[in-house]
């Protein structure tokens, strides 16, 4: 796709990312392939700057308190995202009933996945850089707020990490432009982060690049650190580790670096932070602290309803006593609860008032997934050929089950020979068993098209793979076997019936047409046999692109109604609305309150808020009739 960018490209413009349109697909797959090759043979994070540059914020706050933002998961399209930076950089917002205004925080932290899909410098100023500083309501090279410096610190998700962190390096790493982004100060000289804070309060940004752990040189950087026993501290994480199996595969004789981090840090974590899946939930435990998802700053949305997000969290005491050489201090797992009950194992409750969008909401969005993979996101995208959205997916299935048809198409026409082109009402009702015979015969004889449907099975079985995760290992084996392999397997099945059901019946019904004065071609009728043939595969190509995706569409609504694919279930559906971020303040006592601020609905329209200027900040307000409403929809003391 080639980027437009300025004040002419209003938010409305800049489209949601289609995540099944083929070419974001094989982007997305190419980069994550490039990046891990390079992480295995040398990760970049072990060349990073050293000792750790501490972001010292620790002077007493002055007036109302010290208040700070933590957003996550921002550039996909541009009204979520704007409206998120429209509402976070605004001076003031309404509160609740405790808090009646919720100032602009002095501090933003950034959770990661600043730009999707791989992160490049144009996907970077598309969809994120432009849409926080049109956001703005100064252009001052420098930016105060309340009188203090506004200070940046930021952590590389998984998509960041898709050019090695390298679009993310130049803007909060190693930071040599002129302007500074958001005319903030950016301290940070590592992809992870340390910031110190009044009354003994710490916040750790961990970056685990694609390797889901910490490096050795960050996990000794933050060992050195001089944090007090009384002390008390927020860890932000790229990923929400605890929706996936307690251990997160770390094994008790060989524990991960960041669970080794947090048995050394104990009770002194009062907070545990994430963005990446796209809501808003909390978990609570009475020593453990909590458990905080917020990736709602501008990609679409993910369910709340699935298993990996409503199965029960443990806090589970790792025994070491086997390692070697000898751990230093304990180590400590999170996960979801694989019901084995150990003495030393806490658990969290998730609150239910916080989750957000609500499970009924989520729910009731499930079915969405059929239509939305033939959604068109306007009439053509800027500097394109194609209109954008997941409708390519459709042509992408057509040419799929084409290809399928043509290569099973020897054995399968030399298996109705002679007669392949009688009408199906003149078959006996018995040969009606045998076509479906032919259909297998057809699958496992034909070489080539035995690799094709191969690699469509697997393709289906690795996509349900996903669900792994998310089945308790209480499970039956029968039943775990059914969700991550069977599922896969009656997918891909369906799709090869439907490829050649819809081969057999155009043919069928192409032989009952008369074509050329010629109703049934006869073999010395080479044109009439190759016009046939045409037909028959345009009409595959055309049936096939909505059966299949009719199909897929199904596959993943049943699945995600069954509480699985909580992280691909809803890329379909690219739904903006259900955004928000967290809003931070730490009272002149010491006291960390929380206040999450969702925008229920974000506005579909802009314009300029001074037409032809090219100097007005913010650039873009709502369009007449629409606004950006903001509401406070979880408060809690950390």
């Amino acid at each position: 796709m080639k980027f437009e960018f300025g004040r002419t490209v209003p938010p409305h413009e800049r489209l949601r990312v289609p995540w099944y349109q083929p070419s974001v697909l094989l982007t997305a797959a190419r980069e994550v392939v490039s990046s891990l090759d390079q992480l295995r043979n040398r990760d970049p994070r072990e060349n990073l700057r050293l000792p750790l540059t501490v972001i010292d914020r620790s002077d007493a706050p002055a007036g109302d308190g010290f208040w700070f933002d933590f957003i996550a998961d921002t550039g996909d399209g541009g009204n979520a995202t704007y409206a998120v930076a429209h509402a976070a950089l605004a001076d003031a917002l309404p509160g609740d009933a405790g808090e009646t205004t919720l100032p602009r925080g002095e501090l933003l932290l950034l959770g990661g996945d600043l730009a999707y899909p791989s992160a490049s410098p144009d996907d970077y100023r598309y969809r994120f850089i432009e849409m926080f500083e049109g956001a703005r309501r100064d252009a001052d090279a420098v930016s105060h707020v309340r009188g203090r410096r506004f200070t940046l610190a930021a952590l590389p998700q998984n998509h960041d990490w898709m050019d090695s962190a390298t679009t993310f390096s130049r803007y909060f790493i190693r930071n040599k432009d002129s302007t500074q982004f958001l005319g903030a100060d950016i301290p940070q000289q590592q992809s992870y982060f340390c910031v110190r804070l009044p009354h003994g309060w710490w916040i750790l940004g961990l970056d685990f690049a694609l390797t889901h752990d910490m490096d050795r040189d960050q996990y000794e950087q933050f060992l050195k650190l001089d944090i007090a026993a009384t002390d008390r501290i927020i860890m932000v994480y790229p990923e929400p580790y605890w929706t996936r199996p307690v251990g997160d595969t770390g094994a008790s004789s060989l524990p991960k670096r960041y669970q080794r981090l947090e048995g050394w840090l104990g009770t002194r974590i009062k907070l545990r932070l994430a963005g990446d899946l796209h809501h808003y939930m909390r978990w609570t435990s009475q020593s453990q602290g909590q458990l905080v998802t917020c990736g709602t700053g501008g990609a679409f949305t993910h369910p709340t309803h699935t298993r990996q997000t409503t199965r029960t969290v443990v806090h589970r005491v790792l025994d070491t006593s086997n390692a070697i050489p000898k751990e230093g201090a304990q180590a400590v797992a999170l996960g979801l609860d694989d019901e084995t009950k150990p003495q030393c194992e806490q658990t969290f409750e998730r609150r239910e008032a916080s989750v957000y969008p609500d499970q009924r909401t989520s729910r009731a969005r499930i079915w969405g997934n059929v239509p939305a993979l033939f959604r068109r996101d306007g009439a053509r995208s800027r500097g394109t050929l194609l209109p954008s959205g997941n409708f390519q997916f459709a042509v992408l299935m057509g040419c799929l089950y084409w290809f399928n048809a043509y290569l099973n198409s020897t054995p399968f026409a030399a298996s109705f020979a002679p007669d392949r082109f009688a009408p199906m009402w003149e078959y006996p009702l018995s040969r009606y068993g045998v076509v479906f015979v032919l259909w297998l015969k057809a699958m496992v004889f034909s070489p080539m098209g035995l690799i094709i449907n191969a690699l469509m099975v697997a393709a289906c079985v690795v996509m349900g793979r996903e669900a792994s995760d998310e089945v308790s290992p209480a499970s039956s084996p029968l039943f775990r076997g059914v969700v991550t392999i069977g599922m896969g397997l009656l997918h891909a099945f369906v799709h090869v019936i439907a490829i050649y059901s819809l081969t057999f019946l155009l043919q069928q019904l192409v032989g009952c047409i008369t074509f050329l004065g010629i109703g049934r071609p006869p073999p010395d009728a080479p044109m009439a046999g190759i016009a046939h043939a045409v037909i028959v595969g345009v009409g595959i190509a055309v049936a096939g692109g909505i059966v299949g995706t009719l199909i897929f569409g199904l596959y993943l609504s049943v699945m995600s109604h069954f509480g699985f694919l909580t992280n691909n279930g809803y890329a379909a559906l690219g739904i903006e609305d259900y955004k928000g971020f967290l809003r931070f303040k730490l009272t002149k006592g010491g006291k960390m309150l929380a206040h999450f601020i969702a925008i229920d609905e974000v506005p579909k329209r802009w314009e300029e808020t001074e037409p032809g200027s090219t100097s007005s900040q913010p650039v873009w307000k709502p369009a007449v009739g629409t606004m950006v409403t903001t509401r406070v929809h979880d408060s809690f003391e950390v």
